[in-house]
């Protein structure tokens, strides 16, 4: 059997709501090479699993499974599907987002462009889910080309389904039974090449959605509560940075970093207690910037920091959304 020069690697638990969407703008894709889309189900408890088999029924030498016979968590169930990848690149795709119109060639063709590059990610719109809207967009200043100690500055600065990589960069991973975050992947990923980053937007991140979630007003949907965990899963990627030959001085910065920035997410999630132990973190870990001055300085009067970094937020984006150019 000829291999595909791409394999879509999907991962999906529970997500009846969305998998349709992300698979059908898979198979709509248009290129000049084969692909192959190979769909991971965590042992869903809802009709999951039946709608990505009718994909396999409509399109039965397009889509392969990974159907868990028992729920492994996300780490294990993308592991095996990225494992069965039988293409030169491997895109991966979250089950709840889905991919605009030319993303795999447009990808392909830029990796074959930059041999020196392992890893080739994009841009992407943000799709609120509680509010059924497009957050504005707000493209960000990335280099066109990063390399790892970028990546650990700015982990991560790209949307998991945007990110295309070569196959062979999955030789020498290692990992244990525990729960790892994409960032591991993309540091091990990064060991051996660059990243090219492309300004295109070819797809869509879906955010907040789930039964927890209520309505509220846009400004606020970047801004949830961050998920404790997922401090330890940013730094347990440094730390493999770091065993990996990675200088000290680097890795001490992008601890700081990481804790400046749930130190951020938290102020802005009002949860100030966080806030201040995260911030105090940082700054006990590597000096970083002014802003990370000015928020230990300030970190007593977090209300106050609060309203100040909060208004500044809207002033952005009420600039963005006229196409004003700004620094505020």
């Amino acid at each position: 059997m000829k291999k595909p020069k791409v394999s879509v690697a999907v991962i999906t638990y529970n997500q009846e709501k969305y998998i349709r969407q992300c698979l059908q703008s898979i198979v709509d894709q248009e290129a000049d090479f084969d692909f192959e889309i190979i769909v991971g189900d965590d042992c869903s408890t809802d009709s999951t699993r039946e709608i990505v088999q009718s994909f396999i029924d409509k399109c039965p030498t397009l889509v392969r499974t990974i159907f868990q016979e028992k729920n492994t968590g996300g780490t294990k169930n993308m592991i095996d599907v990225h494992a069965a990848a039988r293409g030169q690149y491997i895109a991966h795709m979250d089950g709840d987002d889905f991919m605009l119109p030319g993303k795999l060639k447009i990808q392909a063709e830029a990796l074959d462009k930059n041999p020196d590059c392992t890893i080739c990610a994009h841009e992407v719109k943000r799709y609120d889910q509680r509010n059924n809207c497009y957050l504005p967009f707000n493209p960000k200043a990335i280099p066109k080309k990063c390399d790892l100690e970028y990546l650990l500055m700015n982990l991560p600065f790209f949307a998991h389904s945007s990110k295309m990589y070569r196959a062979e960069c999955n030789n020498g991973l290692e990992f244990g039974s525990e729960e790892l975050l994409d960032c591991y992947f993309h540091v091990h990923h990064a060991l051996t090449g660059k990243i090219l980053f492309l300004n295109d937007v070819l797809g869509v991140n879906r955010i907040n959605f789930g039964l927890s979630v209520e309505k509220n007003n846009i400004n606020n949907s970047a801004y949830q509560n961050p998920n404790p965990n997922m401090v330890k899963y940013c730094i347990d990627a440094i730390e493999y940075a770091k065993c990996s030959g990675v200088e000290n001085g680097i890795i001490e910065k992008s601890k700081a970093k990481i804790y400046f920035d749930f130190s951020y997410n938290y102020l802005m999630a009002k949860d100030f207690h966080k806030f201040q132990y995260y911030i105090k973190k940082s700054i006990e870990t590597a000096r970083l910037h002014n802003i990370q001055y000015i928020f230990g300085h300030f970190s007593r009067i977090p209300v106050f920091l609060f309203l100040v970094t909060r208004l500044r937020v809207v002033l952005r984006s009420k600039l963005i959304h006229f196409g004003i150019a700004c620094c505020v």
